[in-house]
């Protein structure tokens, strides 16, 4: 049988084909990349996903992304470095920069744990839920503490745990963030203020203040602060957008005094 001359140009090319194939794979080293061996290199000095064993024993991708020392409604200073396999925080390190100029402020310091920075971190974290006129009601409560106007700050506070109260906004963004059972509170020495989850903690703060502003009846302030090195552990196993939140509904101290780092 004769074969036409379009069969005879299709079979040429084909062996064309065949042979570039085969000068392509002079170029493949022993890793199988083919010539890219350096893809751990990083483009425009950002560090890329290195692997690691997830939590089923697979291997997955591990991010390192670090928070803070400089965010909105986070503590100045403070650096919490995360690692994730995908969203989830796998593991944690806190650091705080220029520690060795801040040792004058230590934990359970009198004067940073009063009613007016307790007012500086409910807003923060109403800040961060995006509820801005609740905010903007914490920080009047604040200014008033802060300028002895004793009335208007008591009528702020009282209003506040009102709105919060009824606030299903808040109940569904804060339920779920970061639930501590007593099981919890136990095993890492947490007070008794952490107990529940974030919107449980919010709720405690605020009425913390309003009844010391009101009646006068303060709890000890050193024994409900969480100390920052507790952070790394609680954080681990959240996803990385409820990571704030978290952070935020805990009661901290302003300015951590440790310099050296944390690990969960």
């Amino acid at each position: 049988m004769e074969h036409s001359s379009d069969d005879q140009m299709s079979h040429s090319d084909h062996g064309e084909m065949d042979h570039g194939v085969d000068e392509g794979h002079e170029d493949i080293d022993d890793s199988g990349h083919g010539g890219h061996g350096g893809m751990d290199m990083a483009p425009e000095g950002i560090p890329l996903a290195q692997g690691g064993q997830d939590r089923d024993g697979l291997e997955m991708d591990v991010l390192h992304l670090p928070l803070g020392p400089v965010l909105p409604f986070w503590p100045a200073g403070v650096v919490l470095d995360c690692s994730l396999q995908g969203d989830v925080v796998v593991d944690a390190e806190v650091s705080v920069v220029d520690a060795h100029n801040r040792g004058a402020r230590a934990y359970g310091s009198q004067l940073d744990l009063t009613p007016a920075v307790r007012c500086d971190g409910v807003a923060a974290l109403l800040a961060l839920v995006g509820v801005g006129d609740l905010a903007a009601r914490a920080d009047l409560a604040r200014n008033a503490l802060v300028g002895g106007d004793q009335a208007a700050a008591r009528d702020n506070l009282v209003r506040l745990v009102r709105t919060i109260r009824r606030s299903w906004l808040l109940r569904w963004s804060l339920r779920g963030v970061l639930v501590l059972d007593r099981s919890d509170l136990e095993r890492h020495d947490l007070p008794e203020n952490c107990l529940g989850d974030a919107y449980d903690r919010l709720l405690s703060r605020v009425e913390w203040v309003r009844d010391d502003v009101v009646g006068g009846s303060r709890m000890s302030e050193a024994a409900d602060v969480v100390p920052w090195e507790l952070v790394p552990r609680l954080i681990t196993g959240l996803e990385l957008a409820s990571v704030r939140l978290a952070v935020a509904s805990l009661n901290l101290a302003p300015l951590p005094t440790v310099q050296e780092v944390r690990h969960a």
